[in-house]
């Protein structure tokens, strides 16, 4: 293999605090327990075998982006080049099966839950050492920048609406690190350390129609000895805005990254028909990557699936 990025998959360490975000969760505790367990315990990369158990659509689901992976030879073959737009399946409705592409297959694209034309998968390739995608050829508008996301399906209980998602506005930015430097404060970091934590990423949105600006963001702060990363969701009205889920990952390898957990909100759609949309997050690191499925319960934000593994 010529070139190599990204990282293993981490369990999430932390998810989200009973007196912050779950206050307001009126549910009797017959129905609440399970949910106050997972609270407690963290958020875990979930596997279809764990407690929660998420139907999803009938169809698979792909990511589609530039190859920004990995480029060289592997036992298989070469891979794509980089740069070729990818399609890399995140969800099967088999769920323990390997991954598959059917080469001519029209599949309907969507970003940021509209939809947005069609892909044509033309080859399937090898993609880090151990996993696969398949190139495609676009129908669309869209515009594929490096740091571009989209989804691809055809799964009959996909809704798609009209994308909301947008870059924030200097109040949001500013609630947003304020918010962030909340939750580093709340997890025992000095002031100097949660006020140097700057936002790296933020996306306000709209999932369920409400026109509720949900903002979906990531914030880092570095000390001499670790980089302290957190991504957040939150949702709800400025200057109201509540946490929904909190991730934190301490990362201690400064020159190589080697143990380093970068979350990226990748893209949204509303995949299984309930009226309000997936949230699909990048996880980046060192040597892989993968995508994990994020669905809204109870008015928090659950991890159902993970999907797209690719790592050597």
């Amino acid at each position: 293999m010529a070139l190599r990025t990204r990282a293993c998959v981490f369990p999430v360490e932390d998810s989200c605090d009973l007196s912050l975000q779950c206050a307001h969760i009126s549910y009797s505790m017959k129905l609440y327990l399970p949910l106050l367990t997972l609270v407690l315990i963290g958020e875990p990369a979930l596997s279809a075998q764990q407690s929660v158990r998420w139907n999803g659509p009938s169809k698979p689901v792909y990511v589609v982006t530039r190859n920004r992976y990995a480029g060289g030879f592997t036992p298989e073959g070469p891979t794509a080049r980089l740069g070729d737009l990818l399609m890399i399946e995140i969800w099967n409705p088999e769920r323990q099966k390997a991954a598959k592409y059917k080469n001519g297959e029209r599949l309907s694209l969507f970003a940021g839950a509209q939809r947005v034309g069609t892909v044509t998968p033309t080859r399937v390739t090898p993609l880090q050492c151990d996993s696969s995608a398949a190139l495609v050829s676009a129908d669309t508008g869209l515009r594929f920048s490096p740091s571009t996301f989209a989804l691809a399906t055809n799964a009959p209980e996909v809704r798609s609406h009209q994308s909301t998602r947008r870059e924030p506005t200097v109040l949001e930015r500013d609630r947003a690190f304020r918010m962030a430097t909340s939750e580093f404060r709340r997890r025992g970091f000095a002031a100097a350390v949660a006020t140097s934590a700057k936002i790296e990423h933020l996306d306000i949105t709209d999932v369920d129609g409400r026109g509720k600006g949900l903002m979906v963001g990531s914030a880092a702060s570095t000390t001499k000895n670790a980089r302290h990363q957190l991504f957040f969701i939150a949702g709800g009205y400025e200057p109201h805005h509540t946490i929904e889920l909190s991730s934190y990952h301490r990362a201690t390898d400064l020159d190589d990254g080697k143990d380093s957990r970068n979350l990226v909100f990748a893209d949204q759609l509303d995949l299984d028909g309930d009226g309000t949309d997936e949230l699909i997050v990048e996880m980046q690191g060192y040597e892989n990557e993968a995508f994990w499925i994020y669905h809204r319960r109870n008015g928090l934000w659950v991890q159902v699936w993970t999907g797209g593994q690719g790592s050597c």
